[in-house]
């Protein structure tokens, strides 16, 4: 794995695996349709280009849940090769069969620890964009050390974006909220499109997700960043 992964063993879990409710169907999707959509290793940096023949725009989502924001992204940016990174499989496994019925074609799909997939296997400066939306905001102060975006994953980040690539974030926690903000205004290779301190309220750059519509029946806040990667 290349130098800008960090250590298995001097990390914190961001994520818990769940197996137990996957149906048939989608154990199915796993089994039929991985050769097209799944990647099987990121022991190498890959040639995004080879992977989307004919595209030279790539995106990354981490954490795509059931697929629902991915494919809408897909489907409305043809010309981009989109990358989903997520561990969950019975998620993945209705991903694919989405995938499947509407014959979209410029996803992949990645069922690893995202920072690997940062760290080693995604170019240096070829991603348009990054979106993180709802990851897990593990509440209870005791677990926010495995909340995914810290200091060192914004860093991860930041070398796989192009020159003024975005790094897309949503969450209805207001506390991640502001810690995200926080560490992303710390870092001087990010500019908010917001301007300083400020939450993005412009024209949406990313689809509305399942997690979102709850939340907002909830009554409660959606919190947006939007960062770009500063000129080198």
């Amino acid at each position: 794995m290349a130098s800008r992964s960090q250590s298995l063993k001097s990390r914190n879990k961001t994520y818990v695996r769940r197996e137990s409710r996957i149906t048939r169907a989608q154990q199915r999707a796993l089994s039929e349709f991985s050769e097209r959509y799944v990647l099987q290793d990121i022991e190498s940096v890959i040639k995004l280009d080879e992977l989307f023949p004919g595209l030279n725009r790539y995106a990354l989502e981490i954490g795509f849940g059931d697929g629902e924001a991915l494919i809408e992204l897909a489907a409305a940016n043809p010309e981009t090769g989109f990358i989903g990174v997520e561990v969950y499989r019975p998620g993945v496994g209705r991903c694919l069969l989405a995938l499947d019925k509407a014959n979209i074609d410029n996803v992949r799909v990645c069922m690893f620890d995202a920072r690997d997939v940062l760290g080693g296997f995604i170019p240096e400066q070829s991603l348009s964009e990054i979106f993180i939306l709802f990851s897990d905001p593990w509440p209870k102060k005791r677990h926010h050390k495995r909340r995914l975006v810290n200091s060192e994953f914004i860093q991860l980040c930041a070398a796989c974006l192009k020159t003024e690539g975005r790094m897309i974030f949503a969450t209805d926690a207001q506390d991640y909220a502001q810690q995200v903000l926080n560490q992303l205004e710390a870092n001087s290779e990010f500019r908010n499109l917001a301007g300083p301190t400020g939450f993005y309220d412009g024209e949406p750059l990313r689809p509305m997700t399942r997690f979102e519509r709850k939340a907002l029946a909830r009554g409660d806040q959606i919190y947006d960043l939007v960062f770009c990667r500063s000129e080198r």
